[in-house]
């Protein structure tokens, strides 16, 4: 048995890797890059000239515990068909889960390394009070997880739906997590009706600009990201004070959306009837570059109120224009024609 799941965590581990050399293309590491930068510096200058009070310390303290523990689920690396096959070795799998427990700390441990190692200029705490911080997050996270193995092995017997629901729950996190950035197999997505959005659907003969647009509004997860993406970059707007990292960030959350939704390409490849029906060959990627148009312009148009309600810099505004513009006239272009 501990071979299978050793297998299963390099498998995982591999798929992980394959995705990062997706995530991590030439454009988005450049944009990572000059983003890296442009946060150092906003960093280091606000270290230089903000001093912190005693609520902003405990305000402070009270985010990094937060976020610290939002970061890390249990790893159990459990599927479906366990349930059936593992059931006569339930009492090894129960062993099992507080080894997964103990791997399931190392991550958050390192993010909460990172986030006291970030917020510790700004709180002028001994070494010995920032050590003790993290291990009290680690334990604290580790009660946590500690807690959810009970509760999947309650009355003396796993839970296996359970055990198999939070696995799946955490891989599906971390999928999403890559579909952000490329396509990724094996990502599960539900489609809801949405009627209350049926005004925005076109009424249209062309073929895919149908059926691209209702993908966009009720098919797997693309309307909740370019929500996600656009209040992440209003919130930038508000926020960040330092022009040109406020157009770094928001150009590459635009980037970002215009990635994922990119996907919509391949949305009806699995439908027999988008083959067989006569359609030419430029109306797939003449309805997507519609969509995509039609996303892109409401996503710019909220950005530029949102900037004008703000009083930020002309300059900002129609530099966030531009290069929308340039994104979806010439960059969603380039990748089509790959």
């Amino acid at each position: 048995m501990k071979e299978i799941f050793k297998k299963r965590r390099r498998a995982w581990h591999n798929q992980n890797i394959k995705y990062l050399r997706y995530v991590f293309n030439d454009h988005f590491v450049l944009f990572l890059m000059i983003l890296l930068g442009a946060l150092v510096v906003q960093y280091v200058n606000f270290l230089q000239t903000y001093e912190s009070n005693l609520l902003e310390k405990i305000i402070l303290v009270l985010v990094v515990t937060v976020l610290s523990q939002l970061v890390g689920r249990l790893a159990t690396f459990i599927e479906a068909a366990d349930r059936v096959f593992l059931l006569p070795k339930e009492l090894e799998v129960r062993t099992y889960l507080w080894t997964c427990l103990l791997r399931s700390l190392i991550l958050p441990a390192i993010i909460s390394a990172c986030l006291i190692f970030i917020a510790a200029p700004f709180l002028n705490f001994p070494l010995f009070a920032l050590i003790l911080w993290l291990i009290l997050l680690v334990v604290v996270k580790a009660t946590w997880l500690a807690y959810r193995i009970l509760q999947i092995q309650k009355d003396g017997l796993i839970d296996w739906s359970a055990l198999i629901a939070v696995e799946e729950g955490r891989k599906t996190a971390t999928l999403r997590l890559f579909a952000l950035f490329t396509n990724v197999k094996g990502l599960k997505s539900h489609s809801h009706r949405r009627k209350y959005f049926d005004f925005l659907l076109p009424k249209t003969n062309r073929t895919y600009e149908f059926l691209f647009m209702r993908s966009f509004l009720r098919s797997g997860d693309y309307l909740g990201l370019a929500v996600r993406l656009l209040v992440l970059a209003l919130v930038t707007m508000f926020f960040v004070t330092n022009g040109i990292l406020a157009i770094i960030m928001i150009l590459t959350f635009n980037y970002l959306l215009i990635f994922q939704l990119l996907s919509l390409q391949t949305a009806f490849d699995y439908q027999l009837f988008t083959r067989i029906y006569p359609l030419k060959k430029t109306a797939k990627t003449a309805g997507l570059r519609l969509v995509l148009s039609r996303v892109m312009l409401a996503v710019t148009l909220v950005e530029v109120l949102f900037a004008l309600f703000l009083i930020r810099p002309i300059a900002l505004v129609l530099l966030i224009v531009v290069v929308n513009f340039l994104f979806t006239k010439f960059y969603v272009r380039m990748r089509l024609k790959k």
